[in-house]
């Protein structure tokens, strides 16, 4: 069976939800940027810079939603995708490691399966709470044994599973470390590409 994984922040939408919390309602620009910095040298994991920068944002969950809604898109073309992985008999997932709340925000209504992490939202700084089984190396570990998997991915994040997908699609960040590093990959801008592609390619 061919299993399909996408990233959220930034792949499935046309940007990171927890970049433009961190920006706009905690620590600002400058501190996402050391953050990444940190991340990109490998200082920092990501789920401790994700847990570090949420901790900055002190608004409520009305508000953080009301402000993502306004901002924040989702590729026109997605839903599309989903239904044609339907039809193809494709599983498809969304495997985060950002928020499962406002994965489900944006896309709860196509009922597919999201793995994420939770969120305690609170006035001195929100709780990031990582959910180990929905840790995107576990997860894909946990498949390979079920069939070939297919990756679509964009940022930071992403890095990490590379050693376990058959087929990888790639943007912005990705696409950059995976240029950098001579790692083979599909280059996208949008679920059409990735859907074009598949249409003539078997892996």
């Amino acid at each position: 069976m061919l299993h399909v994984f996408s990233d959220f922040d930034g792949t499935i939408t046309s940007q990171d939800s927890i970049v433009f919390l961190t920006e706009k309602f905690g620590g600002g620009s400058d501190f996402r940027q050391d953050i990444l910095n940190e991340i990109k040298s490998r200082k920092l994991s990501v789920h401790e810079a994700i847990r570090r920068e949420l901790l900055t944002v002190k608004i409520s969950w009305d508000e953080a939603a009301s402000a993502l809604k306004e901002n924040i898109q989702v590729d026109p073309t997605f839903s599309d995708f989903v239904t044609w992985c339907r039809q193809q008999g494709y599983s498809l997932s969304v495997l985060s490691s950002g928020i499962k709340r406002v994965v489900s925000l944006f896309i709860g209504e196509l009922d597919i399966p999201i793995f994420a992490h939770s969120i305690e939202p609170a006035q001195s700084g929100w709780i990031y709470q990582r959910n180990e089984s929905s840790d995107k190396v576990k997860v894909l570990q946990r498949t390979q044994k079920a069939g070939k998997i297919i990756y679509i991915g964009d940022g930071t994040s992403d890095v990490e599973v590379i050693p376990y997908v058959d087929l990888l699609f790639a943007k912005s960040y990705l696409a950059e470390y995976c240029d950098q590093e001579g790692i083979p990959h599909i280059p996208f801008q949008s679920f059409l590409n990735v859907r074009n592609h598949l249409v003539n390619t078997s892996i």
